[in-house]
């Protein structure tokens, strides 16, 4: 997908499937901008999604200030140790453009617990962003953040 890198947008990188899967749920919400959003294909892994973030999107960030990325992870149950490990590879002056989000163990649990597809659960998402409701988002399986968009200001029209 193509972006307008002179506006606000937002690039996002999957580590797996399900994250891919989320994410397109998501994208599927009525308020969801999507040509505001790109997607990365599916990186393979955490740490892959770290080196994607650090080899295309460092830099990128630097040169359009509008941008900004957001990484699906799975936390796999190291919550705080993990967390840690990623933001040290976040350069500080992007961390307030650069998004971690993740579930607390892996995709398919939420999906589980809350007895949704991952599209769906994308789309719940998108929806409690639209209300400015936390609802799906503090689910102890669910996403994790190290700083969570401000999805009300208008940057994405969600």
């Amino acid at each position: 997908m193509s972006v307008n890198r002179e506006k606000p947008h937002l690039w996002a990188i999957p580590e797996d499937k399900a994250n891919a899967q989320i994410l397109n749920g998501f994208l599927m919400h009525y308020s969801v901008n999507f040509r505001a959003i790109g997607i990365n294909p599916v990186a393979g892994g955490w740490g892959r999604v770290l080196d994607i973030f650090e080899e295309e999107y460092v830099q990128y960030l630097r040169n359009y200030p509008a941008s900004h990325v957001v990484m699906l992870i799975d936390f796999d149950e190291k919550g705080e140790a993990r967390r840690s490990r990623c933001e040290q590879r976040i350069p500080n002056d992007l961390k307030p453009r650069t998004f971690l989000l993740g579930t607390s163990d892996a995709p398919e649990d939420l999906k589980k617990a809350l007895n949704l597809t991952f599209e769906q659960i994308g789309e719940a998402l998108a929806q409690d962003c639209s209300r400015d409701d936390l609802g799906h988002w503090g689910h102890p399986q669910g996403q994790r953040t190290r700083n969570r968009p401000n999805w009300q200001d208008g940057q994405y029209d969600v």
